[in-house]
Formats: C-alpha cells, sequence, structure tokens
C-alpha cells in the first residue's frame, strides 16, 4: 500500500484521480496551474507539451527520468522539488497510458491531488491555491488536509 492511501489526503487524492476521464490531460492542467506562480524549467516545458499531445505519451518513461535527473541536480527549494514531483507524475501517467510494458505503479496519479496540496500549503500564495483548487476539481476537506 502507498503511504497516504489509507483515509485523509490519500483516499481524497484516490478518489479525485479515478474520476477523472483524461487523467494524463488534467495532470499536465494542475502543472500548469502550479507554474504560473513558481516557474518553469525545460523539463516542466516538455511534461506540460506532452501533457497535451497524446502522440508523445509513449515517450512518459524517457520524460520521467530526465525530470528525476533534473530534481537531483543542485539545490532546490521544496516547492521546486514538489513542482518536478508532478511534471514527473505526468510522465508517469503518460507512460502507463500509451507506453509499453513494465508500467508505473497503477497509483502513481492518486498522488496528484496530495502533492498539489502540499505545493499550496508550502508556497502560501492564495492566488496559486485558488488555481490548484480549480484545475484539481476540488480541495480536501480541512480533515482530511490536516492528515499530510
Amino acid at each position: 500500500m502507498c503511504s497516504g492511501e489509507r483515509g485523509g489526503i490519500g483516499q481524497w487524492g484516490r478518489s479525485l484521480f479515478e474520476r477523472q476521464r483524461q487523467p494524463v490531460a488534467w495532470a499536465g492542467q494542475v502543472l500548469e496551474a502550479a507554474v504560473l506562480s513558481l516557474g518553469r524549467t525545460p523539463e516542466i516545458d516538455a511534461a506540460l507539451e506532452m501533457a497535451s499531445d497524446s502522440t508523445q505519451w509513449s515517450q512518459g518513461r524517457d520524460l520521467c527520468d530526465r525530470v528525476r535527473r533534473s530534481s537531483l541536480e543542485g539545490e532546490r527549494r521544496t516547492a521546486e522539488y514538489l513542482l518536478l514531483g508532478l511534471a514527473e507524475l505526468v510522465g508517469k501517467l503518460a507512460h502507463n497510458e500509451a507506453g509499453p510494458y513494465p508500467h508505473f505503479d497503477r497509483h502513481a496519479g492518486w498522488q496528484i491531488g496530495p502533492l498539489a496540496y502540499r505545493l499550496a500549503v508550502e508556497v502560501q500564495d492564495p492566488a496559486l491555491q485558488d488555481r490548484l483548487a480549480s484545475a484539481l476539481g476540488s480541495w480536501p476537506r480541512a480533515e482530511q488536509g490536516a492528515a499530510l
């Protein structure tokens, strides 16, 4: 069982993800909402492009690896790690949707909501919080968010 899967924010993230008809595009919209406040990197731009173009989804594993390497380079603030985590999840979802086996864990998408929520808590920017809540489609109830 992945961390946070039991109740609280993890259950909210799972429910949120499982309601998505186009999960890769949805994940890209969440990432786009975040970068408006936090800025872009080449890896994030690639994730955004991939999310909007299903012909690129089979390259999701390569994007995921590229984002991981980027997140290990230099010193980064917590918000930057969380943002890169969202970009990595876009790559995982795209690969799972169109890429060859082996697929990433089936619950990778469950992490999008909780990760975006952690980002909003970390940055403390009301405009970012509003954009993320809108892109996600809902926000966790207070008792779920406290489970972080």
